[in-house]
């Protein structure tokens, strides 16, 4: 099962989206989940400012994914890669708390493109305040976008009992260009 929005890239579609997730999730029956949203062009923009060739970008991606800190550390140290860079990627892990002690742009001064998405993420969680679903809401902002045609938000839902996501989706506005159509979309899937 899943949905999709289509022709509209805003905000206000990014938030009716997971609360269309949210509201799924409390109508089948579950009512202790975590909808986890991170942002591809968040990380994107770490990536480019650290000036990583794709070989290091996928390595970098994948000890991220894994959650392996240290492996991440090691990494960059291998390949020497600028301190402002290292110490932007190294953040990675503590992201949002960050965000709720620190003005974004004391975090990100140099990444605009990473500012905007951090932006539009606190955005997004304003407004799904208003629909009260808040409580359902985590940030891990270390999701790379495995898939490689994301464009912005990304998430995956949890619950107990489970090794692996149970929702997955986000944002993909280039997709359709695929098939044909120019149109901003995002969708999800719930996996049975």
């Amino acid at each position: 099962m899943g949905a999709e929005l289509i022709g509209d890239d805003s905000v206000e579609a990014d938030a009716e989206m997971l609360a269309l997730v949210i509201e799924s999730m409390l109508t089948i029956g579950l009512k202790e989940f975590q909808l986890s949203l991170g942002d591809v062009d968040f990380f994107q923009s770490l990536i480019e400012d650290a000036c990583l060739d794709e070989e290091a970008k996928d390595r970098v991606c994948e000890l991220i994914s894994n959650h392996n800190y240290y492996g991440v550390e090691e990494f960059l140290d291998s390949i020497q890669v600028k301190r402002s860079s290292k110490e932007a990627l190294l953040l990675w892990e503590n992201w949002w708390e960050e965000l709720k002690s620190l003005p974004v742009q004391e975090i990100l001064p140099r990444i605009p493109k990473g500012i905007m998405a951090l932006k539009r993420l606190e955005k997004i969680y304003d407004t799904l305040k208003l629909y009260g679903v808040e409580k359902f809401i985590t940030f891990d902002l270390s999701m790379t976008g495995t898939y490689g045609y994301y464009t912005g938000i990304i998430f995956q839902g949890y619950t107990f009992g489970t090794g692996d996501a149970i929702v997955k989706g986000g944002r993909y506005d280039h997709l359709l260009e695929k098939f044909g159509k120019q149109s901003p979309s995002i969708g999800f899937v719930i996996v049975v």
